[in-house]
């Protein structure tokens, strides 16, 4: 393996656990469809 590929393979590597990263902060600060009713009740709860 040449050191091109080397270089690709990191790149490659990296950009996929970018890519993963974004993808579970995006779904962490989303609520689905099916849960915003939900989400909303429990967001105007009064303080405790």
């Amino acid at each position: 393996m040449n050191k091109n590929q080397k270089i690709f393979r990191w790149v490659l590597i990296l950009f996929t656990l970018l890519m993963i990263g974004l993808a579970i902060q995006m779904a962490v600060n989303t609520t689905a469809p099916w849960n915003k009713k939900a989400a909303l009740k429990s967001r105007n709860r009064p303080a405790e």
